[in-house]
């Protein structure tokens, strides 16, 4: 097996779309990741993971918090925006981007996202060439009723309305 091979099946399975964002200020960040996931009721735990070397993982072991938002179909430009290698970095990060408040933790909350978790930084764990990011939420909610963003097969998709590429 191959990593293209494992890359060409997992593609197949369909995931949520969020924006993790963490820092404080001036310097903050946001990536997209689509790897988010709940992992305990109790404790409130979720996790996501990230490329080694990731920007977001050095503003998340300092400022031991950060922001999963959960995005609606209608955000696929801002999946793409935050997704984008050669994006702005710190506070230019989100120009022009509406958001809705940082929570104690750190992060931002993006306005018009159908959810969001806020978190406190609980473990980070090395597993292969990424970094797993386990979480523990202190504050949630959902925000809007919009149909939920989803990744599949290398495209971005809705669930009643198919592939918005």
């Amino acid at each position: 097996m191959t990593p293209a091979e494992l890359r060409t099946v997992a593609r197949q399975l369909p995931t949520g779309v969020t924006v993790v964002t963490s820092g404080r200020g001036d310097d903050m960040h946001g990536m997209t990741v689509n790897s988010f996931a709940t992992l305990s009721l109790s404790p409130p735990l979720v996790n996501f993971s990230v490329r080694h070397g990731a920007r977001i993982t050095t503003l998340i072991e300092s400022t031991g918090g950060f922001v999963v938002n959960v995005l609606g179909a209608h955000q696929h430009a801002l999946a793409r925006r935050f997704a984008d290698p050669d994006r702005p970095t710190g506070s230019d990060c989100f120009a022009a981007v509406e958001t809705a408040g940082a929570p104690a933790s750190g992060g931002m909350r993006l306005a018009g996202t159908i959810g969001h978790f806020a978190c406190r930084a609980v473990h980070l764990v090395e597993a292969g060439d990424h970094t797993i990011v386990v979480g523990s939420v202190e504050e949630c909610g959902i925000v809007g009723t919009a149909d939920p963003l989803l990744f599949v097969n290398g495209e971005f998709r809705s669930v009643l309305s198919g592939s918005l590429q």
